[in-house]
């Protein structure tokens, strides 16, 4: 399952609280950034590094300098982003994957690939290396 790390601005913090709940209720692993701490920005990029998924709290579509900056890294790092709500700056909205609202991202989080079935006999992998077919 996919990991998602979820920031906003920290007058959002109510916010992601309640929506970091409703993640351990899914038993989704997940990550957030809820106060200032000693680590920073630092620490909100470690946090981007051991995501799949970064999901922002942005309610009116207010998202601030510190979470734009992360929004900049987690594009460059290849994450996809989510938001709550349109971004207010057209030109971030262009980073972002798309608008979701939290069962969105909960069914989406929750859609795993099927699993790999791979046949581990020596004559499969190399009848697909070497077809005997082959004229």
């Amino acid at each position: 399952m996919k990991k998602v790390y979820v920031c906003g601005s920290l007058r959002f913090t109510r916010e992601i609280e309640e929506l970091e709940h409703r993640l351990k209720e899914e038993k989704i692993k997940h990550e957030a950034s809820k106060r200032k701490n000693s680590h920073g920005i630092r620490g909100c990029l470690n946090k981007i590094d051991h995501a799949d998924v970064v999901y922002v709290v942005d309610p009116e579509g207010y998202i601030g300098k510190s979470v734009a900056f992360n929004l900049g890294y987690a594009y460059a790092k290849n994450k996809q982003i989510y938001v709550t709500h349109v971004v207010d700056d057209p030109p971030v909205m262009d980073l972002i994957s798309g608008v979701l609202s939290l069962e969105e991202l909960i069914e989406l989080i929750k859609k795993e690939p099927p699993p790999l079935r791979v046949n581990n006999s020596l004559e499969a992998i190399i009848d697909l290396q070497f077809p005997s077919s082959v004229s």
